[in-house]
């Protein structure tokens, strides 16, 4: 697979989670970061395929101002 190096800056604090978490899990920290942007785009992409379920389904149930002002007028 090829590879691609990205440079980041992170909070301190944050740094010193992702170390003492790849120490504990006896991981490069290359790995960890990896895993943890993937779950965070399949999480991201999943939440998009929610709201374009949303939208069509909102879409599907939608109905015509003219249609309803003809139903209200028909009472």
């Amino acid at each position: 697979m090829q590879m691609k190096t990205i440079m980041s800056s992170i909070p301190l604090p944050l740094a010193e989670r992702l170390d003492a978490l790849a120490e504990h899990l006896e991981l490069p920290h290359d790995k960890v970061v990896t895993d943890a942007i993937a779950a965070w785009i399949d999480r991201e992409e999943e939440r998009r395929l929610m709201d374009l379920r949303m939208l069509v389904s909102a879409n599907s149930i939608f109905v015509e101002r003219n249609r309803v002002i003809d139903w209200a007028d028909s009472l």
